[in-house]
Formats: structure tokens, sequence, C-alpha cells
């Protein structure tokens, strides 16, 4: 049986706590709000507009496309948006497998994958940066008595593992989209950092 590692699902149950606002639906998540609305958030409606306006680059490769699958499910399940509002780039950095025990012949018995995965979201069409974040997963599996079952294994745990990530980054543009007020924390041109600001030739289609 897949085990998640601790500390994935302790950031998942952070981040939920944190938000308070979310429950998971066949269309997505649907933001839910109790008491009258503050001028310093989104209603939940506007909140589930903005999020289907996210427009989610692709991802190279084919845990790429899972990982942006389970993007699309959560942020934008009607699919792309037509007029978006922001541009999400998400960049898997790294993939790496370590041995987690080892039996008294050196043989390995347990495998710990590691994943790394780095977001950008910009303004669209003004291409500026407004939040960026990176993190770490981590997910272990067993090795099996056969080699193909143990690969079977492992694609299973990274496949599983990207999708938690997916449903992480979801959480966390959410709970920046909640709070979000262009004319506060748009940055203006002459106030973007060098390399930050996205190409007229990157714009979604």
């Amino acid at each position: 049986m897949l085990k998640i590692k601790s500390s994935i699902l302790w950031r998942l149950k952070a981040a939920i706590v944190c938000l308070g606002l979310l429950q998971v639906t066949a269309c997505g998540f649907r933001p839910l709000f109790v008491g009258q609305e503050t001028d310093d958030a989104v209603s939940g409606q506007q909140l589930i507009q903005e999020m289907a306006s996210v427009f989610i680059d692709e991802i190279p490769d084919r845990i790429g496309q899972i990982l942006r699958r389970s993007l699309v499910d959560r942020l934008t399940p009607k699919g792309e948006p037509e007029n978006p509002h922001y541009r999400l780039f998400v960049n898997i950095s790294s993939i790496s497998t370590s041995e987690q025990a080892v039996r008294k012949d050196n043989l390995a018995t347990r495998y710990l994958m590691t994943i790394s995965v780095s977001y950008k979201l910009y303004s669209y069409p003004e291409n500026e940066l407004l939040v960026s974040d990176s993190f770490t997963g981590r997910s272990g599996y067993d090795v099996q008595r056969s080699p193909y079952a143990t690969d079977v294994a492992e694609k299973a745990v990274k496949e599983r593992l990207v999708k938690i990530i997916g449903d992480d980054i979801a959480l966390r543009l959410a709970a920046f989209l909640k709070s979000y007020r262009p004319a506060e924390n748009t940055v203006s041109d002459t106030e973007q950092p060098a390399g930050e600001k996205v190409s007229d030739e990157e714009k979604p289609q």
C-alpha cells in the first residue's frame, strides 16, 4: 500500500485549515463563506470566476501533463478561459529517488521519491508577477518481488504525488486570489524586477 509522507499530509491539512473556505465538488473547488463578506475579500462566486480565469501554461513531459490536468480540474474545470486574467507557469524542478530502507545484505526494500516544483502567477495581459512559490513533495514505495511490479509502484506513487502537488498549488492560489485586489497589489512596469516579465511571444493564444 502506498504511503504518503507525513510532511505532505501536514502541508495539505495546514493549507485547508488556513483557507477554511474550500470544499471539493465534482466541478472543482467551491468556496464557502460564513457571514457577511468584507471589502477586502471577494465573494464566493467571484473567487470561482477568478480561479476559472487562470490560463495554465503547458508543463513538459508526461508527468507534467498529469500535473497540469490536476490543476485544470481544480482551477478551470469548464475548460481554458476565453478571456484570462492570469497566467500560471509551473516548473517541475527535479524528480529523484533515494533508498529509504535497506536490508542487511544492502538491498533496498523501500524507496523515497522527491519531487520539487515551483510556480509563478502573472497578471494578464499586463504580464506582471503577482506571486511565486516553490516546495518539495515526498512519498515512499516498497520494492516488490518482481522488477515490473516495482516499476508499477514507482509510476503510481509519482502520479499520485504530482496530483497532491496540484491540489496544493490550487489551494495556495485560491488563498491568494481570495484577498487579491489589483489596485493595491499590481506592481508598475518601472518597479518590475528584471527578468520577471513575460514577453509578448509567450502570451496565450
